[in-house]
């Protein structure tokens, strides 16, 4: 999800150092570039080369693609990625990650349904309700219903243009609770259900393609409100001094991203380390979450927010009556089709 808000920046990839010199072979991170990316780095790749004396490479957009021909050719070049999980998933049921040691790390201290049996789930992202507070000083928008009343709220509406958000949001705007959300759209019946809420404001959705696209139309007025990324929506509050708001009580989905060990990675003990040095450290698990708006995955994480940032944030244990992780199995079962059902939509 968050692949198209991130720019490559730098060579493609670089080494941080610690105590100790780098090798042929060190430990490579593989992420997704950006201030994503710089996160990790502060949070993680300088403070683990630092505390154990061990190099940490860099390299960036680890797709599911390149992996898959490095394992099967036997040539393996990257340990740890970051893959949202439904890559993560994916990619397990291919052969190509290993399990994650889950004797060495206690789930309990995290989310519920932020990993996987390849994947350690490090940050997630809510897929949320926004508008310009500066617009609604009186009654703004309150719930996926006024997204889809036009009466009450006319203009237009953004939408990414994928099912995978889009499906459920019609759901919602529906009247469907959040928690039913995928029990419903599990059946034709309520796929269709789906389609006909989009259809019944469809001259007044504008697909957005990019977190930067729905920001500027959020800004300019041209969406009265749009389904947006919170980190997006978070940070440019606190860089641009926006006054966007989130509607958490609307419903929202959330997905994680998790790191995965890949298949014959000659440092898959080494790459375990790392994601128990992550672990073992929620303070930085916080620091990773101050830069992006992301929620660290880890509970103990939140000790060390302060509650500015955490208003911004998925995973609070208070908010998550209103949230749902994204169905990953439904999404891979079903992405091909209901895109291709959705391309036809968008284009009639």
């Amino acid at each position: 999800m968050r692949r198209i808000l991130y720019s490559f920046a730098g060579a493609a990839a670089c080494a941080v150092t610690g105590a100790g010199s780098a090798s042929a072979r060190d430990l490579t991170v593989v992420a997704w570039g950006g201030v994503g990316q710089d996160a990790q780095r502060a949070a993680y790749f300088e403070p683990y080369a630092k505390a154990t004396g061990k190099a940490v490479l860099e390299d960036q957009n680890p797709l599911l693609a390149k992996i898959r021909s490095m394992v099967e050719s036997g040539n393996v070049t990257w340990d740890l990625v970051d893959q949202e999980s439904a890559e993560a998933v994916i990619g397990c049921e291919e052969g190509l990650f290993e399990k994650i040691d889950w004797t060495q790390i206690d789930r309990g201290k995290y989310a519920d349904n932020v990993h996987s049996d390849c994947g350690y789930g490090f940050y997630t992202a809510g897929n949320i309700l926004a508008y310009d507070g500066d617009r609604f000083p009186d009654n703004p928008p309150a719930s996926w219903q006024d997204f889809f009343d036009t009466a009450k709220y006319p203009g237009k509406r953004g939408l990414w243009n994928t099912p995978k958000g889009a499906l459920e949001v019609a759901l919602m705007g529906d009247g469907v609770p959040v928690a039913d959300v995928y029990k419903v759209l599990r059946t034709p019946e309520g796929v269709d259900r789906a389609f006909a809420k989009l259809d019944s404001i469809k001259g007044d959705i504008l697909l957005w393609a990019s977190g930067a696209e729905f920001l500027s139309r959020l800004a300019s007025g041209e969406y009265v409100m749009t389904y947006a990324w919170n980190g997006r929506i978070a940070t440019a509050n606190a860089s641009d001094k926006k006054n966007f708001k989130i509607v958490w009580p609307a419903g929202y989905t959330y997905v994680t991203d998790q790191l995965a060990i890949v298949k014959g990675s000659p440092n898959a003990q080494q790459a375990m380390e790392y994601i128990k040095f992550i672990d073992e450290h929620p303070e930085l698990q916080a620091e990773y979450t101050n830069r992006t708006f992301y929620s660290s995955t880890s509970l103990a994480s939140l000790d060390h927010l302060s509650p500015e940032v955490k208003d911004q944030l998925p995973l609070i244990p208070d908010r998550l009556q209103y949230g749902v992780p994204v169905d990953d199995e439904f999404w891979v079962e079903n992405l091909d089709s209901l895109t291709e059902r959705f391309n036809t939509w968008a284009a009639q």
